[in-house]
C-alpha cells in the first residue's frame, strides 16, 4: 500500500478517530457489527501507523476526524470504493491489502457519509 500522499500522518490520525468513533459507538449500542468494522478499521490503521513510523498514541489531532485527508488519500492513490448494495463476499480478497484497504475506506465512506447508519 505504498502511497503517493504526503499527508499520510493527518491521514492516518483521521483514520484512527474514524475507529475510535465507531468502537465507541459499538459498545453504546451493544453491536458486534459495529465491533467487526472497529476491529477491522483498527487494524488497517495500525498496519499503515507501522509502515509510515505513526505513533497512533501520541496523536495531536485528539479525537478529531478531517475526513479531507481521507479522501484526498482515497483520490490520490485512485481507490475505488465498493458498492455496498452490490458487493459479494468473493468480491473481496481478504488475502490482497488493496481489496483490503478498498473495505476499510469503503466502511468509513459510509459511516461518515450515510444517514442511515
Amino acid at each position: 500500500m505504498e502511497s503517493k500522499y504526503d499527508k499520510m500522518e493527518e491521514y492516518i490520525y483521521s483514520v484512527y478517530n474514524v475507529f475510535k468513533m465507531v468502537n465507541k459507538k459499538a459498545d453504546k449500542q451493544n453491536d458486534k457489527k459495529f465491533n467487526l468494522i472497529a476491529l477491522l478499521i483498527y487494524n488497517y490503521v495500525k498496519y499503515m501507523a507501522k509502515i509510515y513510523n505513526v505513533d497512533l498514541h501520541k496523536s495531536k489531532y485528539e479525537e478529531h476526524i478531517n475526513l479531507i485527508y481521507i479522501f484526498e488519500y482515497v483520490t490520490i492513490n485512485n481507490i475505488e470504493l465498493f458498492d455496498f448494495s452490490t458487493i459479494k463476499i468473493e468480491d473481496v480478497n481478504i488475502s490482497n491489502n488493496n481489496d483490503l484497504e478498498r473495505f476499510v475506506l469503503t466502511h468509513i465512506y459510509y459511516i461518515t457519509q450515510c444517514k442511515n447508519n
